[in-house]
């Protein structure tokens, strides 16, 4: 699988300007023979609370249907987040990441199970309710949204299926560090090839190195980019699962002990 990751510097809260940006990506990763193409979490907004303003109707999303046309024209998937209204006015939004073909079609669809609650994304996103995992160019993958890195249950969940996991994120250069620590270690955890893909730029007060990365299973960084907006081409061979069956530490899951551990309510006496 041959993936671009479009580390792009988001015009805060302008969709039109930012997508422009996105659409000369989309034509380069396309006449580079790129498979497919992720952009980062709430790729052409950036953050922010006011959900109202970002939000559109699941059903008559611009964006999704613009996305489906670009992937349509240029032959190459495309992942992007956005953020969803709810069922009634006055319901939270939800922050999603949306995989198209490239022939236009939805793939799949993602919610993030996590809202930062630190930086207040709880108060105006709903947390979502499932792990994708799904087949795309001859692999199995899931899809989340950067603070869900910092929770290595999900993506244990997730490679029980998965070979490829594609992580779209904000996430602030102040905590650069974690960010590829924590790729490297859910790649390392799962033996998966882990995608992922951040902003670059200054919005809303915060500044973003961008470090959007690919790491093979067994924790080397493939490739990055950092400080500047741009596409990264990445290859993603099938080694995920051969590792898997030689190197086999998934078997060596004690899964039940870690449920009856969770479930204790003095989990500092466990013994």
């Amino acid at each position: 699988m041959r993936v671009a990751l479009g580390q792009l510097s988001i015009v805060w809260k302008d969709w039109e300007r930012s997508l422009k940006k996105a659409k000369e990506m989309i034509r380069e990763a396309s006449l580079a023979e790129c498979d497919v193409i992720l952009f980062p979490e709430l790729s052409f907004t950036g953050f922010t609370k006011e959900i109202d303003t970002i939000s559109e109707v699941p059903e008559t999303s611009k964006t999704v249907e613009e996305i489906r046309k670009l992937a349509a024209a240029h032959g190459i998937a495309i992942g992007f987040g956005w953020s969803a209204f709810g069922k009634i006015p006055g319901d939270k939004a939800t922050n999603r990441f949306t995989l198209v073909d490239a022939g236009g079609e939805i793939v799949t669809e993602y919610s993030k199970l996590h809202p930062f609650t630190y930086g207040g994304e709880d108060e105006c996103f709903e947390k979502g309710k499932e792990i994708v995992t799904v087949p795309f160019l001859g692999h199995t993958i899931s899809l989340f949204i950067c603070y869900d890195l910092r929770f290595p249950e999900i993506f244990q969940i997730a490679a029980y299926k998965a070979d490829v996991i594609f992580v779209i994120a904000n996430w602030p250069g102040i905590r650069r560090v974690h960010w590829e620590t924590l790729l490297r270690a859910r790649a390392i955890e799962t033996q998966s090839y882990v995608v992922g893909v951040n902003c670059v730029g200054s919005f809303d007060g915060m500044e973003y190195t961008g470090d959007s990365m690919a790491v093979d299973s067994i924790g080397n960084i493939l490739g990055k980019i950092s400080g500047r907006e741009g596409i990264l081409v990445c290859e993603l061979d099938d080694r995920a699962w051969s590792l898997r069956n030689k190197f086999a530490t998934a078997a060596d899951r004690r899964e039940d002990f870690y449920i009856t551990g969770f479930q204790q309510k003095d989990r500092g006496r466990i013994k």
